[in-house]
């Protein structure tokens, strides 16, 4: 599994809160201060290509949903600092 980055992982802990959402509404589940909605979307596309977020296309609208759990991503970041760290 690829690791996310520290705004890759903000995305995800909003994604992973709402199980479901479009654009705006994992812009509005983010902490102040909040990203702009083009970055935001961008970060979604990469995690989309990353496999940790699927897409429904709905019309115009994309509708986001995360791929991995909150708690597999967790546990495989944990077995992976482990083992980095012996």
């Amino acid at each position: 599994m690829k690791t996310l980055t520290k705004a890759e992982e903000q995305v995800m802990q909003a994604l992973w809160k709402l199980h479901k959402a479009f654009l705006r509404d994992i812009v509005n589940a983010m902490p102040a201060p909040k990203p702009h909605q083009n970055t935001v979307a961008t970060l979604l596309k990469i995690l989309a290509e990353k496999e940790f977020a699927g897409i429904h296309v709905l019309g115009r609208q994309h509708e986001y949903y995360p791929l991995v759990s909150k708690e597999e991503y967790s546990k495989r970041t944990i077995k992976q600092m482990v083992k980095g760290y012996f």
